[in-house]
């Protein structure tokens, strides 16, 4: 079932992608959020052009990470992305049934501790605060 799953990341049109070390920043354009993906992240997530399967990103992944990426460690990226609104159909891309997190993260096995996604939200203080007018601690 999950061998016919052909994840899409949001339109390209709609999100600002910048490289900084290793590490994949994104701006959703339409939702106004930011994220910073890690290495494994940002590899899967620029894969999922909907037409790749879940093996073949596994398999692809694994050639450009040069680490084992099994489909386990795919499918708990893939619901990482879907939870931040990543991905065009965020229904199609789901843990197994019944299966946690932390239980895929047990089931993907310590080797791949290092590949785990981190998918971070950036914050940024609203426009109002770059003009020194709010929280200045001026009392005069």
């Amino acid at each position: 079932m999950t061998s016919t799953l052909r994840p899409r990341s949001i339109p390209a049109d709609r999100i600002t992608i910048r490289d900084i070390d290793a590490e994949t920043l994104l701006y959703d354009q339409r939702t106004h959020k930011a994220w910073c993906l890690n290495q494994s992240s940002a590899c899967i997530w620029r894969l999922c052009d909907g037409t790749k399967t879940l093996p073949e990103i596994a398999a692809i992944a694994t050639r450009q990470l040069d680490s084992v990426m099994s489909e386990d460690l795919v499918l708990l990226i893939l619901a990482e992305l879907r939870d931040k609104e990543l991905l065009e159909e965020p229904s199609a891309a789901v843990l197994p049934e019944g299966l946690s997190r932390r239980q895929m993260i047990s089931k993907a096995g310590l080797a791949a501790a290092a590949l785990l996604p981190v998918i971070a939200a950036i914050t940024a203080p609203p426009a109002s605060a770059a003009n020194g007018s709010v929280g200045t601690g001026d009392d005069s």
